[in-house]
């Protein structure tokens, strides 16, 4: 059986169609000079040469074992633009006993006299590469000058009237910032997917479907109903949203070889190129996010309160300080109230042979002395902003950078040192007969020296490219951290997007004491220790008891008259919470019990004699100084007690 086959690169309606029928022509038109009729015709159209792995050469290739004897085609270049492929065919066809025609070149596989097939295949590959040469010149010329028009993401579309212009679609753009909200509040990918999937927005290929039919064509692209981690990642990671227009991000080093990534650094980068969704300092904290999810091994669902849906604040800042494992939040629900706390992940799962400790602290606590610091640390904050100089961050990144080239100077001059070595070494054992074992041991210990030499090189190298250096738009951080917190003192709480934005790091101890560790080294500014503070808090209270005690004029006092005076000056506590401190006083002498319940407890010290004593816990404190003045000075704006007092009462 006969058979012809046709091949065209490009589809380009008509046109094309006339030259597979060309083709045909010319096949059946030779067929007819020498008697022959084609019996069956394979058609490959729109499908390049370089490649073999299409589908009507593939299936002619399978036919040639059934009833396939003969094979027409026009030229080389129809079979394919791969010289060694093609060669490899034409051995194929001979090694098989089947017959090969290509009429324009005068090739018959029963006659393989002709010593040129290698120059014409040949010739046939250099052209499709000097084709795919020049249109990646026309294209790189484009992205390097940023004119060169691409499919724009989900979220904008092109002008009607001006294709270069990139408009903003308002429904897709609620949807991505409804992504990186969700993410900033720590859901994962493939929470943020179910959620919108439940809500029914449609998915970008959704949208593009209907886009294509609103324009009269129709791709074959599949289309996703449902919305998939891969396409929130891909939104997250996508810095087309912050304005910024990335080209030649994919290459290939071979005509329809596979798409390789290119380092960022040979990218055609246009920052402001077009209107942005999303602002960039959300864009660079998702970023810093993901990467810390990365590093901690962090899951969207270990983010939320075991037995609720409610995101926890601390997501994955929050680690044991004994075994550095993560802690995981847990809600119960007690007679009384709801319970959030947080406790170590060994402990919890594995019990105190893996890990001694709890390290529990409750949510209340824990908010209460981040607050604390991050008041603490609010006009350090501002000073860091108002010294920090652009001019330093060059200088400290020229530096840098020249310590780099330095180090891989040094690196090239051992490594000509150690050609220069082998060498002299082979020049010396041809002219040393007798003496090979020395120069051999001689030489071996000069390459080892210089071998140690370019390894500790390249650990300096290594070093330095982990430094963490800030970046340029570290003060645009800081100033951006300046409002969260200004809002935060002025709301009194904490949501998981400032937490992520201020702390790196919260490592808590087996007494539950959080050990809190802010970004842009803000803690290197101000020392901080809950366990003081908390103290700090207890003596001030002891001391503001002592002088209500001195104060009082009437000669006794109770736990009623306590409570409502401390409370009055901003400590809340009760009659039973005042009882401990009424302990103390006891202890210390100041009071002593009595029957009558109307004056339950008389004043036995004199004033001089209790406010020496509360110079043991306000060693500053003056006679003049009111209990009063003490809580506006020490604790104003400070409620409740924490547990794990060691040095409190």
């Amino acid at each position: 059986m006969n058979a012809g086959y046709v091949r065209l690169s490009r589809d380009d309606d008509k046109r094309n169609y006339v030259s597979i029928e060309n083709q045909k022509l010319i096949i059946n038109q030779y067929a007819a000079d020498h008697g022959v009729v084609i019996d069956r015709w394979y058609e490959d159209d729109g499908i390049s040469g370089y490649i073999f792995d299409r589908p009507g050469f593939q299936q002619m290739m399978a036919d040639l074992d059934k009833d396939i004897d003969t094979v027409y085609v026009k030229d080389f270049s129809r079979l394919g633009r791969h010289n060694a492929k093609v060669l490899l065919l034409l051995d194929e066809f001979q090694e098989r006993g089947k017959h090969l025609v290509v009429i324009d070149d005068n090739y018959d596989s029963m006659d393989s006299s002709d010593d040129t097939i290698g120059i014409k295949t040949w010739f046939n590959e250099r052209y499709v590469k000097d084709t795919s040469k020049k249109i990646k010149r026309a294209i790189g010329a484009r992205q390097k000058e940023g004119t060169l028009i691409t499919r724009p993401p989900f979220g904008y579309r092109r002008n009607e009237k001006d294709k270069t212009i990139l408009e903003i679609v308002p429904k897709e753009a609620e949807y991505i910032k409804q992504i990186y909200d969700l993410y900033l509040s720590g859901s994962g990918y493939r929470k943020i997917a179910t959620y919108l999937t439940e809500q029914g927005a449609s998915t970008p290929s959704m949208i593009q479907r209907e886009r294509e039919i609103e324009e009269g064509r129709l791709s074959k692209r599949q289309v996703a109903s449902k919305w998939s981690d891969a396409m929130i990642k891909e939104i997250l990671d996508n810095d087309f949203y912050i304005g910024t227009f990335r080209l030649k991000k994919r290459a290939r080093n071979t005509v329809h070889g596979k798409d390789k990534r290119v380092p960022k650094e040979e990218q055609c980068i246009f920052e402001n190129h077009h209107p942005a969704i999303i602002d960039k300092a959300t864009f660079a904290l998702v970023q810093e996010l993901k990467e810390k999810r990365n590093r901690t091994n962090y899951r969207g669902s270990r983010g939320q309160w075991l037995g609720s849906e409610i995101p926890n604040p601390f997501g994955s800042c929050l680690f044991c300080k004994d075994c550095g494992s993560r802690l995981t939040p847990i809600k119960r629900q007690t007679s009384s109230r709801e319970r959030k706390y947080y406790i170590c992940t060994t402990y919890n799962t594995k019990g105190r042979r893996y890990c001694s400790k709890a390290h529990l602290i409750e949510e209340d606590d824990l908010m209460k002395d981040v607050l604390t610091y991050i008041k603490m640390c609010r006009n350090a904050l501002c000073e860091v902003i108002s010294t920090y100089d652009l001019k330093d961050f060059e200088a400290e990144k020229k530096t840098v950078e020249e310590k780099r080239l330095e180090l891989h100077t040094a690196i090239n001059e051992r490594k000509n040192q150690l050609k220069v070595l082998l060498t002299q070494k082979v020049k010396d054992l041809t002219i040393a007969a007798g003496n090979e074992d020395l120069i051999n041991e001689t030489y071996d210990s000069m390459q080892k020296d210089l071998f140690a030499q370019i390894h500790g090189l390249e650990m300096q190298i290594k070093e330095l490219n982990e430094t963490a250096i800030e970046t340029p738009d570290v003060k645009d951080k800081l100033k951006n951290a300046l409002e969260v917190v200004d809002k935060i003192i002025a709301g009194g709480s904490l949501d998981r997007r400032d937490i992520e934005l201020l702390i790196e790091k919260i490592v808590v101890n087996e007494d539950g004491m959080p050990e809190i560790t802010l970004k842009y080294r803000l803690s290197n500014l101000i020392s901080y220790s809950p366990a003081d503070e908390m103290n700090r808090r207890e003596n001030t209270i002891i001391a503001v008891v002592m002088k209500l005690i001195a104060e009082d004029e009437r000669g006794y006092t109770s736990a009623k008259y306590l409570s409502e005076h401390i409370t009055d000056l901003g400590f809340k506590k009760t009659k039973q919470s005042i009882l401990p401190y009424i302990e103390l006083m006891k202890g210390l002498g100041i009071l002593e019990p009595t029957d009558n319940p109307l004056k339950p407890y008389n004043i036995v010290k004199s004033k001089e004699a209790i406010e020496q004593l509360a110079k043991d816990y306000l060693p500053d404190l003056t006679a003049e100084i009111t209990a009063k003045q003490i809580s506006d000075d020490y604790l104003h704006g400070i409620s409740d007690n924490r547990r794990y007092a060691p040095d409190g009462i």
